[in-house]
């Protein structure tokens, strides 16, 4: 199958049916000879929140997921959540 994930001037002036018509309408054997929108490469490598670097070991809050590079003291950037040390947690734990 074709498919086209509509952007810019698609989206901007409202122009989907025109988008539409332009590509699904014509036979296949034509299709090759229009002008199509580029399928985009997708980067599918972490990229760390606060640096924006690419990562291949990194910190994740188990809240919000957000990816770090080095681990937030305190709490988490993002969402604000609490962040717990190991020992914070088996502390925790063995009191409740």
């Amino acid at each position: 199958g074709l498919f086209l994930a509509s952007s810019g001037a698609a989206q901007a002036n409202k122009a989907l049916t025109e988008v539409l018509l332009t590509v699904f309408l014509p036979p296949r054997s034509c299709r090759s000879r229009l002008n199509l929108p580029a399928i985009n490469k997708v980067d599918f490598r972490a990229r760390s929140f606060d640096t924006g670097e690419i990562l291949d070991m990194a910190f994740v809050c188990n809240q919000c997921l957000s990816i770090f590079k080095q681990k937030p003291t305190g709490q988490c950037p993002t969402c604000e959540a609490d962040i717990r040390s190991k020992k914070q947690q088996r502390t925790s734990t063995t009191t409740s």
